[in-house]
């Protein structure tokens, strides 16, 4: 997969052999609020969500215009699961009805980018996840 050159000042996630320029989400209402309402999001780049520790987490996609790759990573730094193309919601669906989306094991991390890219970088799961630029040394990844 061809990705831009990540900027090292901006905080990084590498994953195998492929790196995304993320924005993070650390607070309940940057978690909250996402990707939701966003056009589109650059390729190469994500949203990293980081939470106090490994939990069942479940996510949902309320006002998103773009499926997603949602990459979940546990507190080892290593890729648990990914859910693959989790679709924008259909017209008209409320927030009821809105699928929810939850890893196989616990997680700290999620790291959301465009769908397609996590297969794209070749990856399948398993791998570990490193964090570059001001995320260095921050988290234990």
């Amino acid at each position: 997969m061809t990705t831009p050159t990540p900027d090292q000042s901006l905080p990084l996630v590498t994953i195998g052999d492929t790196t995304w320029s993320v924005e993070l989400a650390i607070t309940p209402a940057e978690r909250s609020q996402g990707l939701s309402g966003r056009e589109v999001l650059p390729q190469g780049t994500g949203m990293l969500f980081i939470f106090e520790g490994d939990q069942h987490l479940t996510f949902w996609m309320p006002d998103m215009n773009f499926p997603l790759d949602m990459v979940w990573i546990d507190s080892g730094c290593h890729v648990v699961d990914a859910t693959l193309n989790a679709p924008v919601p259909e017209p008209g669906q409320g927030l009821a009805d809105l699928p929810r989306f939850s890893p196989q094991a616990p997680a700290r991390f999620v790291l959301e980018i465009n769908a397609g890219e996590f297969e794209s970088a070749g990856l399948t799961g398993g791998e570990l996840a490193l964090f570059g630029g001001p995320l260095e040394d921050q988290y234990g990844c």
